[in-house]
């Protein structure tokens, strides 16, 4: 896994830069007049750009987006963008379960509440749905990962255990974060497992569309896309096995990350293939991908269509910010 985080990893900060540089040639060639204007126009794709001053932050604010911030205000020249910071430049969430026993804690959590989903079920009742292994090993490197948010391109973050874990603050000496309780592992528990019967012991446990071939015991979303203000894609980690039988590699029982269309019928191919894995690791070598599918007729068009606009949302996990 470590290896698989890593290849991930150089992959999508390449990938990034390579984009941000293509951009930058393509607007030095409009011959724009000004830095101000030419920082305006990569504004379209990303963040704002060259605006100095400062932005008011909360005090609880994660360190990697105050930093991507300043750094983007303060910018004054377009040749200097791909060189600025951005959080999710190489593609991850630093890891924020900083044991094992943080590890474990998480999986015994999931592992109790989709087996308290499958007891409801009295086709599954007898059925003991195995432990996710192979997300505790991911959960040592990562958080989660997902890419620059591209205004206008919809492909969502996957974040399984969202804010679950020891958090950083950007400013440490306030003294409201100075009084907050150190993290502890047994009320984060008790919160996260709240938390996962919410979401997974309703009857529509699922949001969005599950692909239509899939069979779906029981699982969670672990991130949303949006392309604009709208829901593009959205992700799940499901234990779930197809009812197709020309899909030979999903017959099997598993736990499976999963991508489909918020909105429409699926499965939907994205990125040249249907978009479920029967591991993390082919997951994040099929993610990192992303350059080679994107099509910037398609971007421009939902940037600078008079009738589109900005809207950017909160990520799922902003965590205090």
């Amino acid at each position: 896994m470590r290896l698989a985080v890593e290849r991930f990893r150089v992959k999508m900060q390449s990938s990034y830069r390579q984009f941000l540089q293509d951009r930058v040639e393509e607007i030095e060639a409009m011959g724009l007049p000004t830095e101000e204007e030419k920082l305006n126009k990569m504004s379209d794709y990303y963040n704002d750009y060259g605006l100095g001053g400062l932005s008011k932050w909360s005090e609880y604010a994660p360190p990697e987006m105050v930093r991507q911030d300043r750094e983007a205000r303060a910018v004054t020249r377009l040749q200097d963008v791909p060189n600025l910071y951005h959080e999710f430049r190489d593609g991850v969430l630093p890891p924020r379960l900083p044991t094992e026993e943080w590890r474990q804690m998480c999986l015994d959590v999931i592992e109790s509440v989709c087996n308290e989903k499958a007891l409801r079920d009295d086709e599954f009742k007898d059925f003991h749905i195995p432990r996710c292994v192979e997300l505790g090993h991911f959960l040592k490197y990562a958080q989660g990962v997902g890419t620059p948010y591209l205004t206008g391109y919809g492909i969502c973050p996957f974040e399984p255990v969202g804010c679950v874990g020891v958090k950083s603050y950007a400013f440490p000496d306030h003294p409201n974060v100075l009084r907050q309780p150190p993290a502890d592992i047994s009320t984060s528990r008790e919160e996260y497992t709240a938390y996962l019967q919410q979401e997974i012991l309703s009857e529509v446990f699922i949001s969005g569309t599950v692909d239509e071939d899939l069979e779906v015991l029981v699982g969670f979303n672990t991130g949303i896309g949006f392309r604009q203000q709208h829901k593009e894609w959205q992700s799940a980690y499901l234990y779930c096995r197809s009812d197709d039988e020309s899909e030979t590699t999903l017959q099997d029982w598993a736990w499976r990350v999963v991508i489909f269309h918020a909105d429409g019928d699926n499965p939907t191919p994205l990125y040249g293939r249907k978009p479920r894995f029967n591991s993390i690791p082919e997951f994040l070598d099929w993610y990192s991908t992303w350059l080679d599918y994107v099509d910037m007729d398609e971007v421009q068009d939902i940037l600078w269509n008079p009738s589109g606009g900005h809207d950017y949302p909160l990520s799922d996990d902003e965590c205090g910010s």
